[in-house]
């Protein structure tokens, strides 16, 4: 969990570091792009002047000095008359033909042909295309994009390379607390076994003597069988936390949840509640088979406890591609979307007065949570109506 909270930490970090940085150097860079534009426009519309004015009401002046383009003139019956390429040395008399051409008959009045940029005006009955050189001016925007890329880059390695270093102090205290949590949990189940034994012994002894139907008696026993259970459920579950790699096997998966679901089947049908069970046959798993039957029950003992009076329990296996899928449906009487993300922390009830009759601590889901990730899966819950709750555990299928 430490390892899994510390990744988790790490990608966090990175994401919000690369989110920012991403949309610092994208402003930067639209800043840039947008005053390389303003630049190109501001030119074109001096050049577009002083050629519409019969070049004399502007300033030749005006035009920046390094700036490159030529002109190409039709008539009004579309036949070329000139081009201009006094401006720019690098391109021939039928390169400025071909573009020019394909410039008069496009719909837009500006655009981009190669590194050049185009503007169309009317001076009478010819038209003249103004093309100016703007590679120079888009090679420098494209060196500071590729510069703003390599500083990136090297900044986010070497942001990973100190977040990977220091992850280990910043969650220190997180984890510190943890391990607080998790040895007093397991310290006090050891500690409340022996009490409740001793109890339960006493009990026996008194049972001898007054008999089976004395009432205190038997809320001792009921009430010291669900402390023992909730002791066992911490012991578990620290364990589960503290050393979560335990040993793997393949084993029938079909034939281990079948033969537990037949145990919930006859409990079902003395509580008069349909149960009905799906299993593709023939579904063997890598994992850890007793951890796996207690995941199994305590979503089988979960759905039939809090299922509706003379309610319905679906539960099905299936392979889904790469994964095993093991669905739990049951009907509740009533269930909010707002506290399913609530039901797998640990002491969660969502009905004190049912999980007060029912004998529930709010733990199962929570140990049934841990063996799901240790096996590499994931466990949710769903609800489509309120009226009923659907446990989905999806395990990779190793196998």
């Amino acid at each position: 969990m430490i390892n899994r909270l510390r990744r988790k930490f790490i990608l966090s970090a990175i994401s919000a570091l690369l989110l920012i940085v991403i949309l610092f150097v994208g402003i930067l860079d639209g800043l840039n792009y947008l005053q390389m534009d303003r630049k190109q426009v501001r030119t074109l519309n001096i050049l577009e002047k002083y050629y519409k004015d019969e070049m004399s009401a502007v300033d030749n002046s005006e035009i920046p000095y390094a700036s490159r383009y030529f002109v190409v003139v039709y008539d009004n019956e579309g036949q070329l008359v000139e081009i201009n390429t006094a401006r720019v040395r690098t391109i021939v008399n039928n390169k400025a033909e071909q573009y020019g051409l394909k410039a008069y008959h496009s719909k837009k009045k500006r655009d981009f042909i190669g590194h050049y940029r185009y503007t169309k005006s009317k001076r009478g009955d010819s038209t003249y295309i103004i093309f100016l050189d703007v590679e120079n001016s888009l090679e420098d925007f494209f060196d500071i994009v590729n510069l703003s890329i390599i500083f990136v880059v090297l900044g986010v390695v070497l942001f990973i390379f100190l977040i990977v270093i220091l992850s280990g102090k910043v969650i220190k205290p997180f984890v510190d607390n943890y391990e607080n949590q998790r040895n007093f949990i397991a310290d006090a189940g050891h500690d409340l076994k022996t009490p409740i034994t001793v109890i339960e012994a006493d009990a026996e002894v008194l049972k001898m003597k007054f008999g089976d139907d004395n009432e205190f008696l038997n809320d001792i026993f009921l009430q010291s069988s669900r402390l023992k259970q909730l002791t066992e459920d911490l012991i578990y579950l620290s364990k589960l936390d503290e050393n979560p790699d335990y040993e793997m096997i393949e084993f029938p998966l079909s034939d281990v949840i079948t033969e537990i679901c037949q145990s919930f089947e006859s409990v079902a049908k003395t509580q008069k509640k349909e149960m009905t069970i799906t299993i593709e046959p023939h579904l063997s798993f890598k994992g850890n088979q007793k951890n796996m039957e207690r995941l199994v029950n305590i979503l089988l003992d979960n759905a039939v406890k809090y299922s509706s009076d003379h309610g319905k329990i679906d539960v099905s296996l299936e392979r889904q591609k790469k994964f095993i899928v093991l669905t739990v449906y049951n009907t509740v009487d009533h269930i909010s979307k707002e506290e399913l993300p609530k039901l797998f922390d640990r002491f969660y009830r969502s009905d004190q007065s049912r999980n007060s009759e029912t004998g529930g601590y709010g733990i199962g889901l929570s140990v049934a949570k841990s063996v799901v990730e240790a096996h590499k899966g994931k466990i949710n819950a769903t609800t489509s109506d309120e009226k009923s709750l659907v446990m989905i555990v999806i395990l990779p299928n190793r196998i």
